[in-house]
């Protein structure tokens, strides 16, 4: 019986020593850490090839992937 005793308070210890080991620096990194967006991807008009709004060229009624794209389509 002692020598049960004994194992679990040996367990109990290990167990505690474990989870002090683990870095808590890191779970605070990734809990304050934003979650990266993606930016909006509009397809072309044209082609259909999908780009970053920011990048797309905006024609009267839809966006372009290029001005080449945009003056074939739009008069």
């Amino acid at each position: 019986m002692k020598f049960l005793l004994m194992f679990f308070i040996v367990m109990v210890i290990a167990f505690q020593w474990r989870q002090s080991r683990k870095p808590k620096v890191q779970k605070a990194k990734r809990a304050a850490t934003p979650p990266a967006t993606t930016p909006a991807m509009v397809p072309c008009a044209h082609c259909g090839l999908h780009v970053p709004e920011a990048d797309a060229v905006r024609g009267a009624h839809a966006y372009y992937c290029s001005a080449a794209h945009r003056q074939a389509l739009e008069p």
